[in-house]
Parts: structure tokens; sequence; C-alpha cells
């Protein structure tokens, strides 16, 4: 059973993983574009939006 001191340790390094690679913000991003478009298929959609944000990230 890991230790409350590990749990915490584990939770810093997920909060920082999450910082670095500025995960709020995608998510945030994500979530604004498909209240704007309102897909019929939004899973299809979050699945293109991120191919297509993957794509861009790789092109710079």
């Amino acid at each position: 059973m890991a230790s409350l001191l590990e749990e915490e340790q584990s939770l810093r390094e997920c909060e920082a993983y999450i910082q670095t690679h500025k995960i709020q913000r995608v998510l945030k991003d994500c979530i604004v574009q498909l209240c704007v478009v309102r897909p019929d298929n939004p899973i299809a959609f979050l699945r293109q939006y991120f191919q297509k944000l993957e794509r861009m990230l790789h092109h710079h």
C-alpha cells in the first residue's frame, strides 16, 4: 500500500506533467470548439480535432 507521502509525490508529479504539456489549456480549447460546432458525433469530432492539433504541433 502506498504511503501518504508517496501518494502526494505522485500527485505532484502528475500536476507537473499536466502543467508542462499545457493539458488544461488543450482540453479547454477542445471543449470550446465542441460547444461552438456541436457535432452530431462528438467523439469523431474530438478524434479529428486532436489529429489536426497533432499535425500542427509536428510541423512547427
